[in-house]
């Protein structure tokens, strides 16, 4: 009881607070080491603004992430990641917004990335941009502004923004939803010219200075350049796709200077884009009758990649039919692309959605899975490494270093 004239003092930390305190003060003392007044040395006094930079090139065991971001597609990013690295993988990000598109160069110290935003976030002026980053600082060094809010806001594909002549032009795909094709000087920083594509969508680069489109009539448009980026004649191809029987996937993978599109049902289109006219090459298939029978085929979002030995990617499922090419596979089958054979098949711990190999002599397999990871694979086919963490929230497309 309190005596009459009293007070209690009045205490913030009253109730299960001061219980708490009380605990964490005896758990304290208990740990605290014999002798009174002894004391651990207090750490040193972390600098503030310390900024690291990264390699001009990076090594080949890198990879750029692209993150779509799901929950806030506004807020897109690219996200560097060392796939070697027993610990801090995470090596810098880099803003990508508003259903973005984004490219190395090989030749320079640079990355694009073609973006989109508005004065008041959702609404207002729109302004069509492509920013360019530093590498080794990941900080903006220029951009080159795009006129007339015709830049293609879609899910990310490689293919809306790509370099031709020796990486001296980009081509940036547009759809309003009338399509074109904007040419960018990346050196001078300038659009040079817009080519009308109709009909036809996203852009693949063929021969020193040019580009191709796959078109809707199932044909190949091919488009020259002169010198100065202007546009300096097409030819179209004879139709050589079967949109409606066997529609392909539009992110093919290089292997054999080669670039090869996986089609839903399990076949292979290759197209050699070399040359100033494209030369669309036999198809072949990637599975046996028996294994078309179990429902064998490619499917996820980014389901092929290429390294440098001339070897073929793709993402498959079992039990595959009509509309489950994007769910997602159990397996990446390994293929020589110049004999059109398997040489192996990798059963991954994370069912993926996208895959890619790094560059080099010795390629790694990195799959982006559904579980939320990035597995990294072995030559050998076993898992090395599962980086999860939350690196990225939607890594939908990857990009080996350059």
């Amino acid at each position: 009881m309190m005596r009459a004239g009293v007070r209690r003092p009045v205490s913030f930390l009253a109730g299960p607070l001061s219980g708490l305190l009380s605990s964490v003060a005896l758990a304290a003392a208990l740990a605290a080491p014999a002798g009174a007044g002894t004391f651990a040395e207090p750490l040193p006094v972390e600098p503030l603004g310390t900024i690291e930079t990264l390699p001009a090139r990076y090594p080949s065991s890198w990879m750029l992430l692209h993150d779509l971001h799901f929950p806030s597609i506004l807020d897109g990013r690219g996200v560097i990641v060392d796939l070697t690295a027993e610990t801090r993988n995470f090596k810098g990000m880099f803003r990508v917004a508003q259903f973005g598109s984004l490219l190395q160069a090989s030749t320079r110290p640079e990355i694009y990335v073609a973006e989109t935003m508005f004065s008041r976030l959702t609404t207002g002026e729109r302004t069509d941009v492509v920013t360019i980053y530093d590498s080794a600082t990941l900080q903006p060094t220029g951009e080159i502004v795009l006129p007339g809010g015709k830049r293609g806001q879609v899910v990310t594909q490689k293919n809306t923004l790509q370099f031709t002549d020796n990486e001296r032009l980009g081509l940036l795909f547009n759809f309003t939803p009338a399509a074109s094709v904007r040419v960018l000087d990346l050196i001078n920083r300038t659009v040079v010219e817009e080519i009308e594509t109709p009909g036809c969508s996203l852009v693949y680069p063929t021969g020193a200075r040019g580009f191709s489109m796959l078109c809707a009539n199932g044909t190949l448009t091919t488009f020259r350049l002169d010198a100065a980026g202007k546009l300096a004649g097409q030819s179209v191809s004879k139709p050589f796709h079967d949109i409606d029987n066997n529609a392909m996937f539009l992110m093919p993978a290089t292997a054999g200077g080669v670039a090869h599109f996986a089609t839903f049902p399990g076949k292979v289109q290759p197209i050699d884009f070399r040359a100033d006219t494209p030369k669309v090459l036999p198809g072949w298939s990637l599975v046996t009758p028996e294994e078309a029978k179990a429902g064998w085929r490619p499917s996820g979002w980014q389901v092929t990649t290429g390294d440098d030995t001339g070897r073929l990617y793709v993402l498959m499922q079992s039990n595959g039919r009509e509309g489950s090419h994007k769910e997602g596979g159990t397996e990446v089958w390994v293929f020589d692309a110049a004999k059109k054979t398997r040489v192996q098949r990798i059963t991954l711990t994370n069912p993926g959605l996208s895959i890619e190999a790094t560059r080099g002599p010795a390629p790694l397999l990195a799959v982006s899975s559904l579980a939320g990871t990035l597995d990294v694979y072995g030559a050998d086919g076993k898992l090395v490494r599962s980086l999860a963490g939350r690196l990225a929230d939607s890594p939908m497309v990857l990009h080996a270093a350059r």
